[in-house]
């Protein structure tokens, strides 16, 4: 049984059918990309968990990927508190109009290096309240450990403020390249969603 938990600590036991956590969707990508949704997903549950391991190519060490519902990609409509440490700085707290962002590896991070994060979204269903979301993420760009690029882990927690159901989640990199184009999330990066009975 899955843990509703940023951390992913073993649950409890529950009734038969009450906390079973069920895969409702899976994509690891097979080519680069800038964003990519869920589709509509399935109704008839409590929370979704969210798990991603990601990289971009955009041409830094490091980049963000974003999360939005519903295809909502105005940024003044999300809210998001997070506390980022890395090797060199001490932590910090930001407190952002945002939705949930996770750091990554970009294309100049060593070959190889994916970040994790993990997410839940709570009473995704709900009509009538805004919808409330934690996470969790860790990045390592490269196997050494000389700037605050290379490595950071990042809790936080945040809100949708729109009253919808959640019927779909995007996934996109928001990094831009030296260039001026969008930096694309690369093939190998995986997004599962599970939902909480």
């Amino acid at each position: 049984m899955f843990a509703l938990s940023p951390f992913a600590f073993p649950s409890i036991s529950v009734p038969t059918g009450e906390g079973d956590m069920e895969l409702i969707f899976s994509s690891t990508l097979t080519s680069d990309t800038n964003s990519f949704s869920t589709g509509t997903l399935p109704t008839g549950y409590k929370a979704f968990q969210i798990y991603i391991k990601a990289r971009t190519d955009r041409d830094n060490i490091h980049d963000n990927i974003a999360v939005y519902f519903n295809g909502d990609l105005a940024d003044s409509n999300y809210q998001v508190f997070r506390i980022t440490a890395n090797t060199i700085t001490a932590p910090i707290n930001i407190s952002q109009n945002l939705p949930a962002l996770f750091q990554t590896p970009g294309g100049s991070g060593q070959a190889n290096f994916f970040s994790g994060a993990t997410m839940v979204a709570y009473d995704p269903e709900n009509t009538t309240q805004f919808k409330s979301f934690t996470f969790l993420q860790g990045r390592h760009s490269h196997s050494s450990s000389t700037s605050s690029g290379e490595r950071s882990t990042m809790p936080g927690s945040g809100v949708w403020r729109d009253q919808s159901a959640i019927t779909s989640i995007t996934f996109k990199a928001v990094g831009t390249n030296s260039n001026g184009t969008a930096a694309d999330l690369v093939s190998g990066s995986s997004f599962h969603v599970y939902g909480l009975k």
